[in-house]
């Protein structure tokens, strides 16, 4: 068995689980670094001043930009063509890409763009015969030795003091060559292993058709797009270094090469279905860095945790969920049930600013709704679907606590959890609607934001007739477009057609609004919903975002939790 599908690098990296490279066609000035439009190799991690390592020149650069041919990912080998001679590449493992052409006339250079930073050059040592070349890049914070198995290599470079102006390497092959690239975190061993390209790119195949294998099966009309789902966040797979105590995925291998504490959510709960062990990895990982107070960062990868913002509390729906669909054996839930009770704790402690038992945002950010409407007015800001998600986690904390035998402390969860429902009924509607107050004044956040909505989660627990009136304002606003359900009403006067969350649809509103559809009773409307983002993403691919009106794929295009999205959505409504 193999697979083969489409790939547009300048959407899609190129990279494989558990590897800080990647393969990315970039336009010129990529994210302000100055570079020349081309396929360059990348850098990930959080530590690289410069995520740029080198420029992969095919043939001739002066006319490579309209020759060059993305042909497709096919046995976990990227295929692409110039002047009709084929190139190949291939993760031979986390930290090894090598790179094959056939044809007399193959070459190939690698411009490190050593100009671009201090310290940066390359130097040639021999190794058993063999001349291998050390790539020294403290842009990168790495390095990297490079040699032709088969072929030749000559460098090319331009040294100035303390680095060199320029460093190149040209490959070339009287019958093509065989090229490696090796990252070197440390010390290299000096070992040129010999690889077997063909056997690579099998073993890893098979790696990622195990990984792909444990998700949701779709119907055929979505197979590809399902396995182009599971290469995303396959390939968005970090291995644990530094600040991540646990294999990491990232949202994108583009730019959003983080973990964010809520994001991490989804691609669980897509995991939980029939991969336990990763989806239990997945959503523990941000707890693993949980400070004193029970406060999860905003967002962690390698290198860097950021501590200015949170994100919303949906820790406990998610494990609800992750619950009906896993096997969590007594030592997990003892484990989570310290850390979320820190974090349950951690909300009622320190973001209860006017201490009438509701509680706050400080910023979009903490929302996940960055520049949401609901946070027009300064904050802090007691938003509706804070509350709702509060009320879930008490209730999931009570759940735990009876599973594990603690009935006192799960009837002291499950009555905080009542009080904090009853308080939010008593105090956050108006008409039937739900409002967000500024916290200090007490007054109205005015907005046409979609965010509000997401109190629907509480299902059957909302009083009946507030139930009903938000779900008719629901459909008589026009949130619901031809591909889902916009974040902020298309009528608005805010509403941007790429405004971030003042307007885009995206996966995890649309998962969490859906499933307080159904709570509600509504499933054939969030069935209609879902089809119509499964089919957006099968046009559009897993973006960041999407226009509401257009469905056209928006930021970064390669995003891990609207493909994890795209399995949950799947595997509930279809």
């Amino acid at each position: 068995m193999y697979t083969k599908f489409g790939i547009d690098l300048s959407q899609v990296p190129f990279s494989r689980a558990f590897s800080y490279m990647a393969v990315s066609k970039l336009p010129e000035n990529w994210q302000g670094y100055g570079n020349s439009e081309g396929i360059f190799l990348k850098n990930i991690s959080g530590s690289a001043k410069d995520p740029l390592i080198a420029k992969i020149i095919f043939g001739s650069e002066s006319v490579q930009k309209d020759k060059i041919k993305h042909v497709c990912m096919e046995n976990s080998v990227l295929l692409l063509e110039y002047a009709n001679i084929k190139y190949e590449l291939v993760f031979a493992d986390k930290e090894t890409i090598l790179i094959r052409a056939d044809g007399a006339s193959a070459e190939m250079t690698l411009d490190f763009m050593t100009e671009s930073g201090p310290y940066d050059y390359i130097y040639e040592l021999k190794n058993n015969g063999i001349n291998c070349f050390m790539a020294n890049c403290y842009k990168n914070n790495c390095s990297y030795v490079m040699w032709a198995q088969k072929g030749s290599v000559f460098l090319e470079q331009k040294w100035e003091e303390q680095s060199s102006l320029y460093s190149k390497i040209n490959v070339s092959g009287k019958d093509g060559f065989l090229f490696v690239i090796k990252e070197v975190a440390h010390e290299w061993d000096r070992i040129c292993q010999v690889y077997d390209f063909d056997m690579c790119a099998g073993e890893t195949e098979k790696e990622f058709l195990d990984f792909a294998d444990k998700y949701p099966k779709l119907p055929d009309e979505y197979s590809k797009t399902a396995l182009l789902a599971a290469y995303v966040n396959w390939s968005a797979y970090i291995h644990k270094r530094g600040f991540l105590t646990r294999n990491a995925m990232l949202m994108s291998k583009n730019h959003m090469c983080s973990v964010w504490s809520w994001d991490n959510c989804f691609n669980a709960l897509a995991l939980s279905y029939f991969n336990a062990e990763a989806a239990w990895e997945q959503y523990m990982i941000i707890f693993d860095v949980q400070d004193a107070s029970g406060r999860i960062p905003d967002s962690i990868n390698d290198s860097n945790i950021i501590w200015n913002y949170c994100k919303p509390p949906i820790h406990g729906w998610t494990l609800k969920k992750m619950m009906l669909n896993m096997d969590i054996s007594k030592e997990q839930l003892e484990e989570v049930l310290e850390k979320l009770e820190k974090h349950t704790l951690w909300w009622m402690t320190y973001r209860d600013f006017d201490k009438n038992g509701l509680y706050e945002y400080c910023h979009g950010n903490d929302s996940g709704w960055d520049n949401s409407t609901v946070f027009a007015a300064e904050p802090p800001i007691e938003s509706p679907d804070l509350q709702a998600f509060l009320v879930i986690q008490m209730e999931t904390l009570g759940d735990i606590c009876y599973k594990l035998g603690m009935k006192k402390k799960g009837e002291e969860w499950h009555k905080n959890s009542k009080e904090l429902l009853e308080r939010f009924i008593e105090n956050s509607f108006c008409d039937n609607m739900p409002v967000a107050y500024q916290s200090s004044t007490r007054k109205i956040v005015k907005n046409e934001s979609l965010l509000p909505y997401l109190c629907l989660i509480l299902g059957e627990r909302l009083p009946y007739d507030y139930r009903i009136k938000m779900i008719e304002q629901l459909k008589a606003k026009g949130f619901l477009t031809q591909y889902g359900f916009a974040t902020e009403n298309p009528a608005s006067t805010e509403y941007r057609s790429d405004g971030y969350w003042r307007g885009p649809i995206w996966a995890p509103s649309t998962v969490l609004l859906l499933d307080g559809l159904v709570e509600c009773g509504e499933y054939e409307l969030a069935k209609t919903a879902a089809e119509r983002f499964l089919k957006m993403a099968k046009k559009s691919g897993f973006a960041e975002n999407y226009d509401a009106l257009t469905g056209e794929g928006l930021r970064d295009r390669a995003y891990s939790w609207t493909a994890s999205s795209f399995f949950i959505l799947a595997k509930e409504y279809l």
